[in-house]
């Protein structure tokens, strides 16, 4: 192996690695609080702080809400987000007082 190859074989590593960071939202399984910004129900999703969160059939609702159609504009809620398919689908979603 050369110095040029190993060279090269460390950046090609090392920006897959800084790729990998910078394109991958780090989301945990932290929540994510704030009033509704939005609603659009033509792709069932919701902005809070300027972050989108889709829902489908397997998004929970809690604390006084029953289904997407309860979500409204400045609505204070707790989000618990995933990572799906590069977008942020909302888990479950609390109504907060």
């Amino acid at each position: 192996m050369t110095l040029r190859h190993s060279t090269l074989t460390a950046t090609l590593c090392l920006g897959t690695l800084c790729l990998g960071m910078v394109a991958t939202p780090v989301l945990a399984d932290s929540s994510f609080e704030g009033k509704i910004q939005s609603v659009s129900s033509s792709d069932r999703s919701f902005v809070v702080k300027g972050q989108t969160f889709y829902t489908d059939g397997s998004t929970d609702y809690d604390d006084g809400l029953r289904a997407f159609a309860d979500l409204k504009p400045g609505q204070k809620v707790k989000v618990e987000p995933s990572q799906r398919g590069g977008r942020r689908f909302a888990k479950e979603v609390e109504l907060e007082d």
